[in-house]
């Protein structure tokens, strides 16, 4: 099973590369134990929920917390519809979580935290663990206040021009051919509110 980052870790290589480190105290800032705190058990409840397995976490948080950012792996086909509900369902519980926490409040940007303020990333494989390639959804991501939903496709990529010197030290340019490999192909995107609106007013199984 993939196991979370540890936020500690990707927050510190992160976010201090650059900076000044100039911090007296040895320890990390508080913060960090409660961002932990929230995104650990946020992300067991996914897995037992949606079966979403965290591969990474972390955000921006340089002197306080600006961003929280988590990342999953699906081994569930997904449809649009699917993916819809299962990225604003984990949205909302983050965003829940974070700003019923009491004693990370005081840390936060800015109270209550917003969809501005999360990221919540899913990718959808196969048991193989590549993208799957019959036209099901692939990745499903937010930013800047939209839902984005990818496909994959198989494609040949661009060749590659290589000049070396012969015995006689000519150029001699040799092109290597394109690989086929796995792309991410733009399906669709849609606000979060649009999102948030279709999954509230779609029927329920017993509704269909």
């Amino acid at each position: 099973m993939i196991r979370c980052v540890n936020i500690l870790v990707f927050f510190i290589i992160t976010f201090f590369i650059g900076s000044s480190l100039a911090a007296k105290e040895d320890k990390s800032p508080e913060y960090i134990k409660y961002v932990d705190e929230i995104v650990n058990n946020f992300v067991k409840d996914m897995e037992k929920k949606y079966k979403l397995h965290c591969y990474g976490s972390g955000g921006s948080m340089p002197k306080d917390v600006e961003k929280i950012d988590v990342l999953f792996i699906s081994y569930q086909k997904s449809s649009i519809e699917d993916a819809r509900k299962i990225e604003v369902a984990a949205v909302q519980e983050l965003l829940k979580r974070i700003n019923n926490h009491k004693e990370i409040r005081q840390y936060l940007s800015e109270y209550p935290f917003n969809i501005n303020n999360v990221s919540v990333s899913i990718s959808f494989r196969t048991k193989t663990d590549d993208y799957p390639l019959d036209g099901s959804i692939a990745s499903v991501f937010i930013a800047k206040n939209k839902i984005f939903y990818y496909t994959a496709e198989m494609k040949i990529s661009d060749p590659l021009t290589s000049i070396s010197l012969d015995e006689n030290n000519k150029p001699v340019t040799k092109v290597i051919p394109g690989e086929l490999e796995e792309e991410l192909v733009p399906l669709m995107e849609e606000t979060y509110e649009e999102a948030l609106k279709i999954v509230k007013t779609a029927p329920t199984p017993n509704e269909k």
